[in-house]
């Protein structure tokens, strides 16, 4: 029987871990409860367009209830991870627990920082804590336009179909290979332990 890591009372993180993109390197770090600033930098940081491959309509502004959602994690059900660079917010993924051992997961990045690396590094943190966390499955809906994000989460193994205008994937899911961010570091920051137990590892096939 698999033992899963318990997860410590949120508080908003102090410190990250820190990984190479091309021309620099990136801090990452899980978003704590309610902490909205990074997410609405990001937002900002995002052209029209990407705002609507990434929620699916158009959407100009973040409203109250949807900043709510958005940063009412608990690093269980509901866990995000920021990246930064340079300071800066750049990029933040997340998934949501759907149900058992599954998870719907999504991902955004700021435009200047489009084709630097940084959707890998997210997706590598973000993942190895859904497996430490016994996910099993991810699903996720993209837009039908959003080829890159269709190619990156390929990589860990999500098979898309069509959907009403949508593409969607329900899937197993591996993690990266190559790791492109220091897991134990992930698994630390997230579970505020030394790294994982025995039997609670993240798995590096699905």
């Amino acid at each position: 029987m698999t033992t899963h890591l318990p997860c410590p009372p949120l508080t908003v993180p102090t410190e990250g871990t820190t990984t190479r993109i091309a021309g620099g390197t990136a801090t990452l770090r899980p978003l704590g409860p309610g902490e909205a600033e990074p997410l609405e930098a990001v937002f900002a940081g995002m052209s029209p367009e990407s705002r609507a491959e990434r929620y699916l309509t158009p959407v100009p502004r973040i409203l109250p209830v949807m900043l709510r959602a958005l940063t009412a994690v608990d690093g269980r059900d509901h866990v995000a991870w920021l990246a930064s660079v340079e300071g800066r917010p750049a990029g933040i993924a997340r998934y949501v627990r759907v149900g058992a051992g599954t998870a719907e997961i999504a991902f955004e990045v700021v435009d200047e920082h489009h084709g630097r690396g940084l959707g890998t590094a997210l997706l590598d943190a973000v993942t190895t804590v859904a497996s430490a966390s016994g996910i099993r499955r991810l699903q996720a809906v993209v837009a039908g336009s959003n080829r890159a994000s269709v190619h990156l989460l390929g990589r860990v193994g999500l098979s898309f179909r069509p959907a009403s205008g949508t593409l969607e994937a329900d899937s197993p899911f591996h993690l990266l290979t190559p790791a492109r961010v220091d897991r134990a570091a992930v698994v630390r920051l997230a579970f505020g332990v030394l790294g994982p137990e025995p039997g609670a590892s993240p798995r590096s096939t699905a």
